[in-house]
């Protein structure tokens, strides 16, 4: 568990790293505010096409493939990062290959971490994995504080040559990384499509993954919104580098209590009021406050978003059968790119009217709606199909029983 921790730190660390840095690099060469619409995009593309097969291929043959798999194309996408940053199309190009790295990756370390946890301590689990993560995208953004660049613009070309060595890094990590027991023949001979419409038929299972798909590309938008914020109004490199920082910290913060805040109020209940703090928090962007108020709110932004994100992992991971919880992570990351490439490309066009504050208003928005989506999660217990009535119970029942988990 501590190499997939370890993992999971260098993963968050480059991808947290280089995305902002993306931004940076497009805006240098002369792309617009609306085309950030697109990085952002194409960070999710390749995952929304991968991710099922991806799922099914890990729980057949195991993890550490798609671990290998996903080092291997960070690595690519920071070499055409540094040799073609001069091209929006290349840069473009680097960002699909950094996010096909980044599902193969994420989705192996959560088929481990639901394939080695007992029922019962997903939240405590996917906390301390959700932790790690936070970790990693903490000390992803502190790049941008790396000498070498201007007031306003980070050292693009080092923050890709360090990321291209930590991807390295990963490599190795990956290698020493041992795969979960695969099910037996049984477990082997599930169909993707079949299994993936059993998990689909789940009462509440949609509107949950609806949730999380809007809160996840609020995480996107705002780290590609920011340094274009920046931008805006002349805030120095250093000081967004801040915020982002600010924001992965809380988020690693709340996730050290996770397992007592999830028994104290209950999932659903924690899940639906930090999703609205959220909205809060970014809607507030959108005004013209100092500095301080601004560090102050991607604080909070960052403490709720990061209690809220874990709670969609342990849930689906209860739900879903030995032999199909690789396609169950992979189904909600999917969903999750199906957020991340839509919801941007369409506030990337808003941003040529209304700017980047117009942008994080519009983000507040959409994770109202997410709060309404995510008051499904623990509703509907019992009708689980596909003979998983008795794992529909125990994730389903109100908060009630979600108190008594440890």
């Amino acid at each position: 568990m501590a190499l997939v921790l370890a993992h999971a730190v260098v993963i968050q660390a480059i991808t947290f790293g280089m995305r902002p840095t993306l931004s940076y690099a497009v805006l240098d060469v002369g792309g617009s505010q609306a085309l950030l619409g697109v990085v952002v995009a194409a960070f999710a593309v390749p995952a929304l096409i991968l991710a099922l097969p991806a799922g099914h291929v890990i729980d057949r043959t195991g993890e550490r493939l798609a671990l290998l798999t996903g080092a291997g194309s960070l690595i690519v996408a920071a070499l055409l990062a540094i040799f073609g940053g001069g091209s929006v199309g290349v840069l473009l190009l680097a960002t699909m290959f950094l996010g096909m790295g980044h599902l193969l990756s994420v989705i192996g370390e959560q088929a481990i971490v639901a394939n080695t946890t007992n029922r019962g301590q997903y939240d405590s689990k996917f906390g301390h994995f959700t932790f790690a993560s936070a970790l990693g995208q903490t000390v992803g953004p502190l790049l941008l504080a790396l000498p070498g660049g201007t007031v306003e613009t980070p050292p693009v070309l080092l923050i890709f040559t360090v990321c291209g060595a930590l991807a390295v890094v990963l490599l190795g990590i990956s290698f020493l990384v041992r795969s979960s027991a695969r099910p037996g023949a049984d477990g082997e001979r599930v169909r993707m499509l079949p299994a993936a419409a059993g998990l689909l038929r789940t009462p509440g299972l949609i509107r949950a993954l609806v949730a999380g798909s809007i809160v996840l590309a609020s995480v996107d938008l705002f780290l590609a919104y920011l340094p274009a914020l920046g931008h805006e109004r002349g805030i120095a490199a250093g000081m967004v580098s801040a915020m982002l920082v600010a924001r992965s910290l809380f988020s690693m913060f709340s996730r050290l209590f996770l397992g007592p805040m999830v028994k104290l109020f209950g999932r659903r209940r924690l899940m639906v009021w930090t999703i609205a703090v959220s909205a809060v928090a970014l809607m507030l962007f959108a005004l013209p406050l100092n500095l301080a108020v601004l560090l102050l709110l991607a604080s909070v932004y960052g403490f709720a978003i990061g209690t809220c994100q874990p709670i969609t992992m342990s849930w689906i991971a209860e739900l879903a059968d030995p032999g199909t919880r690789g396609l169950a992570m992979s189904l909600r990351l999917a969903s999750n790119r199906l957020g991340q490439t839509m919801l941007p490309s369409l506030l990337g066009m808003l941003s040529a009217a209304a700017g980047a504050g117009g942008v994080f208003a519009a983000t507040g928005l959409l994770l109202v709606g997410g709060a309404w989506s995510g008051a499904a999660v623990g509703q509907a217990a019992g009708a689980a199909p596909g003979g998983q009535a008795a794992v529909g119970q125990a994730a389903g029942k109100d908060e009630s029983d979600a108190q008594a988990r440890p």
